[in-house]
């Protein structure tokens, strides 16, 4: 079995901690990525898995047993680094077969099983080369064959893709998707690429400051952003957050006072703003659910116009220069650049949070 459960687990360098109070369980045969920027944790996280660091304080199992006094070599996982971590001298053939060779694999089973993953991942013509010989792609197919022979309980992969250009990543991250499908092995993966976790994982949790953010099903992640730094983390370009002041008036009624207008608010998130006694709010909305139009509540001004071809990023500025992405379809007619505007959208996608504790309001 592939489950892998982190619990409690705390990792300190002298007084910086890089990782607190971690707890996370990763099914059997899931994909889940550790996403967050740089110096989170994550990689921290993932060397504890794989025995490379010792937790400073935590349990970490592997599979139904604990691994904390578990040297690295005798845990059954498999990682895989950003800088490929090939030998220069050994040919591709003896690259893939060095960890079935640590392990005094016969001969005719580490052909078999040599061949097979080079046949999974496309290496068959290339097994007698050396890496100097292979492109950066090639390389990094070679370090995921070598993990592949093993069959390991568990991969690691820390960024893996980084030292790819931009369309080989998007080639190899397909690539990965199926890789997992086919050898059905569970998958823990770092980036702090958003791209690559939302089109690669069963389930993204996401760090930052070595605590644990969120953790779920991409698009849940997206939708439902637990505080302000997932909704500002997930998605490109980011989700546009604005303070403002409630407004309370008669009944139910319930409105966010915002620079150039008022912003209304469902009778439901109303009543959560009562019970919490909240005076200001963050209100957030994402650059695809906002719309330019003439009688839109918020007053605008138009000051960047960005084509990307099938889509245009228009960067507007409110009344207090603060600035406001709105994702328009290449098909719409392109606003002209410092014209006003008025900025529209649906109240079921807006997003409020307690500027204090930097929560979700909930209904």
């Amino acid at each position: 079995m592939g489950r892998v459960a982190i619990q409690g687990v705390t990792k300190r360098f002298g007084d910086v901690t890089a990782v607190d109070h971690l707890t996370l369980e990763v099914a059997d045969q899931e994909f889940l990525v550790l996403l967050g920027p740089s110096g989170c944790g994550k990689s921290t996280a993932l060397r504890m898995i794989a025995g490379l660091d010792e937790p400073t304080e935590g349990v970490i199992e592997i599979g139904a047993r604990v691994v904390n006094d578990v040297e690295a070599k005798d845990r059954d996982v498999a990682m895989v680094f950003q800088s490929y971590a090939l030998y220069p001298h050994m040919s591709v053939r003896r690259n893939i077969e060095f960890p079935l060779r640590s392990r005094r694999v016969d001969r005719d089973e580490r052909q078999q099983l040599v061949e097979e993953a080079a046949g999974m991942l496309g290496l068959d013509t290339l097994l007698d080369r050396k890496p100097a010989q292979l492109s950066g792609g090639q390389r990094q197919r070679v370090a995921l064959a070598r993990a592949i022979v093993r069959r390991p309980q568990v991969f690691l992969m820390d960024e893996p893709l980084s030292n790819l250009d931009a369309k080989l990543r998007v080639q190899t991250r397909a690539e990965l998707v199926e890789l997992h499908r086919r050898v059905t092995t569970t998958v823990i993966y770092v980036t702090h690429d958003q791209v690559e976790a939302m089109t690669m994982g069963d389930r993204i949790a996401i760090l930052n400051d070595g605590l644990l953010q969120q953790v779920g099903p991409p698009q849940d992640v997206y939708e439902r952003p637990t505080n302000l730094f997932v909704a500002r983390f997930i998605g490109n370009p980011p989700m546009n957050t604005v303070t403002g002041k409630v407004v309370r008036a008669d009944g139910d009624r319930h409105a966010v006072a915002v620079p150039g207008g008022e912003i209304a608010v469902k009778p439901e998130i109303g009543k959560a703003l009562d019970r919490l006694a909240l005076a200001e709010v963050v209100a957030g909305i994402r650059p695809e659910h906002l719309e330019l139009g003439a009688d839109g509540p918020i007053e605008a001004t138009v000051s960047v116009v960005e084509s990307l071809g099938h889509e245009r990023h228009v960067f507007c500025r409110l009344t207090d220069g603060q600035p406001v992405i709105v994702r328009q379809q290449a098909a719409e007619a392109a606003p002209a650049e410092q014209t006003p505007a008025r900025l529209t959208f649906d109240d079921a996608n807006l997003h409020l949070f307690d500027p204090t504790t930097e929560r979700r309001v909930e209904a």
